[in-house]
């Protein structure tokens, strides 16, 4: 098994055609979409008809899969297994989310520029979004390139956040978009992390700015100087030519590089469409060590 590569908006975006994620797959292809994503943060794999389960084998070759944060802080609500985070707006009774549904509250978040987990000490590597329904309008997902954003900020900006760490918190994120109906629990479970504000990638070697509406403070400046830094950089960074949007269609699998990428979805209508997605998460531990394949072994 091989795949070509079609570039969709280089460099950020590209399509995978040949690979059927059923299959296990083996440790050369899986090195050879590493090197892929490092040059196309954004990986569209075309008609995946894949269940959660082959879902999670896939996103095992790339690191250690998260326990979706509902499964850890709502168990009661959870209606997928621990390891996906339900990226829907259909509860267990098969309804969709009515106004004023905390669950659908909670989800406004991702309607806010972020990297995944990036509010956690080991924030995510790739995250896996599978798409099983499109709205009748909008949905779509958009992704922002932070090493093209880090190359084209003005040197003054760039020599200035060279050094500086931010601290990330979701709490704090909920908070600004009205949403703070959270348990005890989730408070605990949700502590903020401290991240540099420029970071490199360990395959490209580029130089990227590393942002989330989650960052709410720069670490040893006065709060307000660096919120209004943190703005500043984030209006800079959303800028159209940095931007990607993908328009979905049913059975898109889209993998994409938090440590490259910012990310988004946009409003849809009505809204009460069904939009169901499954999303597998690995993070980015530099312990992990890619295990050897089923695929190899049948080889």
């Amino acid at each position: 098994m091989n795949f070509m590569i079609e570039e969709i908006q280089p460099p950020i975006a590209a399509r995978i055609h040949g690979l059927d994620l059923r299959q296990p797959l083996s440790a050369e292809l899986a090195e050879q979409l590493d090197q892929a994503i490092a040059r196309y943060p954004v990986l569209v794999f075309p008609r995946q008809m894949i269940d959660d389960d082959q879902l999670l084998a896939f996103s095992e070759n790339f690191g250690p899969v998260q326990v979706s944060v509902q499964y850890s802080t709502r168990q009661n609500e959870h209606r997928l297994q621990p390891r996906i985070s339900d990226i829907s707006n259909v509860g267990k009774d098969n309804e969709t989310f009515k106004a004023g549904d905390h669950r659908r509250m909670n989800t406004f978040v991702s309607r806010r520029w972020h990297s995944d987990q990036s509010y956690q000490p080991i924030p995510a590597r790739y995250s896996f979004l599978l798409n099983y329904s499109v709205p009748s309008r909008g949905g779509e997902s958009q992704f922002g390139d932070m090493r093209l954003v880090y190359d084209a900020l003005p040197d003054d900006l760039r020599e200035t956040i060279e050094d500086l760490s931010a601290e990330f918190d979701i709490l704090h994120t909920r908070a600004m978009c009205g949403f703070t109906d959270f348990p005890e629990e989730e408070r605990a479970a949700l502590k903020p992390s401290i991240h540099r504000l420029v970071k490199t990638h360990p395959v490209s070697g580029r130089k990227v700015l590393y942002l989330s509406v989650h960052a709410c403070r720069v670490v040893d400046w006065p709060l307000p100087e660096g919120r209004d830094l943190l703005r500043e950089l984030m209006e800079f960074a959303t800028q159209p030519q940095f931007i990607y949007t993908h328009r979905w269609t049913v059975r898109d699998l889209v993998m994409w590089d938090n440590r490259t990428l910012i990310h988004r979805g946009l409003r849809y209508s009505p809204p009460t469409d069904r939009r169901e997605m499954h999303r597998a998460t690995v993070m980015d531990d530099p312990a992990w060590k890619r295990a050897p394949s089923p695929a190899d072994a049948a080889a």
